[in-house]
């Protein structure tokens, strides 16, 4: 099966992601000509298949994802760094000593669990 999609009404990417939501179904050839994606659909099971209106409906779909990322990005950079920032600890008591280059660390001080040491 063979299906012609206008590349003005698609982005690369989003052509790419429609036609990986069916590769464990088909094997997928994806090419372009003419101001066309060319999408051949050649099914590994004979009994199933792959319309044009539903690899179309897959497109609209990705496409649309693709515009609520992109409407969204500010906020979730914003909910991200504001959950990054919540997580930092400003506790005098544990502040990192300062050790020299050449001091002997001993490995028994390094391989302690935090929650024996720290259990109250």
């Amino acid at each position: 099966m063979q299906y012609k999609f206008p590349a003005s009404l698609y982005t690369k990417d989003v052509l790419f992601k429609a036609a990986y939501n069916y590769t464990d179904s088909a094997y997928i050839h994806l090419d372009f000509i003419d101001d066309y994606y060319i999408v051949d659909i050649e099914m590994k099971n004979s009994d199933l298949s792959i319309s044009e209106k539903e690899f179309q409906n897959e497109l609209v779909a990705q496409m649309v994802r693709k515009n609520v990322r992109n409407q969204t990005r500010n906020i979730r950079e914003l909910m991200l760094a504001r959950a990054f920032a919540s997580t930092i600890i400003e506790d005098d008591t544990l502040k990192m000593q300062e050790t020299s280059e050449f001091e002997e660390v001993n490995i028994n001080d390094i391989l302690k669990d935090w929650f024996e040491q720290n259990n109250d």
